[in-house]
């Protein structure tokens, strides 16, 4: 548990690490080649992700970009993000946030806002006017380069309640954490399992409440999410039922090629993400099988259960030693990995009487 000092001096280190940031408009950003723009008069670099990201925020899939830059060359993808920029100017987000590492002199942080920029220093007052509030200590905080681009800080209740989800699958279920990113800040109750025998733990977090704007009333309604005991109990029996129904459908090769994406998307190597979630094996079984590689994998059934799967990405998230303890890629690996739990099933299962 954090104690108070604790908690000062690293609020203090987060505020004084901060990396700048600039708010722009999508048309205020001018596209000169793949990983440069100017703003202004001042030409600037932005890694690789910000520029798939920038691509999304105007309408560009990477798909269709790769295609158009091979038929038109550089030229003309350029040409055509300076057009779809000022042609969406109009759609929301209209603005985000550019984040500069100052040591490599890049752009390598973005995010989108819908509302005002949420300084950091608001998020650490709305936090302890929660804990204030509340019978919480705050567990942990969870961050990625000093913080500017997203904390967690995971709140543990004083007096702790606990469900049991299926097959003696006991969970806290009364924790909450309180997320920050320049756009918004996040409220929501996790369970974290207590099978976990290594001094780590897996989380499952449903969210209660955001605000992208600190106007009063959002503001009271989101330090008062606790008091939602309506729908903190339909999430924990949704997720019940969600995990129930996992632990008897197989996961379908779509959904394993979803999760082996999730690994990658977060850092891990390519090896240690098939390792894991096994998609190129699974689909040359079913190559030697005389199936084609244009399988419908939405449709074509894995050796894995969905439970598994899901347990087997958060326990990567919870137990690798490739990041720090509180690194906060462990807690968006857990939260996309509900995300993908919580999806329709490709797999639906069905009644029969004839195969037995």
């Amino acid at each position: 548990m954090m104690t108070s000092s604790n908690f000062l001096r690293c609020k203090a280190n987060y505020l004084n690490e901060q990396e700048p940031f600039i708010v722009l408009s999508k048309e205020e950003l001018v596209a000169e080649r793949d990983n440069y723009y100017r703003i202004g008069e001042t030409s600037i670099a932005v890694s690789s992700a910000v520029q798939n990201q920038l691509d999304k925020l105007i309408g560009l899939p990477s798909m269709q970009r790769k295609g158009l830059e091979e038929t038109f060359g550089t030229d003309a993808i350029v040409n055509l993000r300076n057009s779809l920029a000022m042609a969406n100017c109009v759609d929301k987000p209209t603005s985000f946030a550019l984040i500069a590492n100052s040591k490599e002199l890049i752009v390598d942080g973005i995010v989108p806002l819908k509302g005002q920029v949420i300084p950091m220093e608001s998020y650490f007052n709305l936090l302890e006017m929660f804990i204030d509030k509340h019978s919480y200590e705050i567990e942990a905080i969870e961050s990625s380069h000093n913080g500017i681009y997203g904390i967690t800080a995971r709140l543990s209740p004083i007096h702790p309640k606990y469900d049991v989800f299926f097959d003696n699958d006991e969970f806290l279920s009364n924790g909450f954490y309180i997320k920050w990113n320049l756009g918004e800040i996040e409220v929501g109750n996790y369970y974290v399992r207590l099978a976990c025998t290594n001094g780590a733990f897996e989380t499952v977090e449903h969210s209660l409440s955001r605000i992208q704007n600190l106007d009063d009333n959002r503001i009271m309604e989101f330090i008062n999410s606790p008091k939602r005991s309506s729908l903190i109990t339909h999430n924990l029996n949704r997720m019940k039922e969600i995990a129930q129904t996992a632990s008897q459908t197989p996961a379908s090769l779509n959904e394993v090629y979803c999760g082996r994406k999730l690994l990658i998307r977060h850092g891990a190597p390519d090896d240690l993400a098939e390792q894991l979630m096994p998609y190129s094996r699974l689909l040359n079984q079913y190559v030697e099988h005389g199936y084609g590689t244009h399988l419908p994998t939405s449709r074509t059934k894995s050796d894995i259960m969905m439970w598994d799967l899901y347990n087997n990405l958060t326990e990567f998230a919870s137990h690798t030693t490739l990041w720090d303890v509180n690194d906060n890629r462990r807690s968006s690996l857990m939260q996309q990995s509900v995300g993908l739990l919580q999806r329709k099933r490709d797999i639906q299962p069905y009644y029969d009487i004839f195969s037995q």
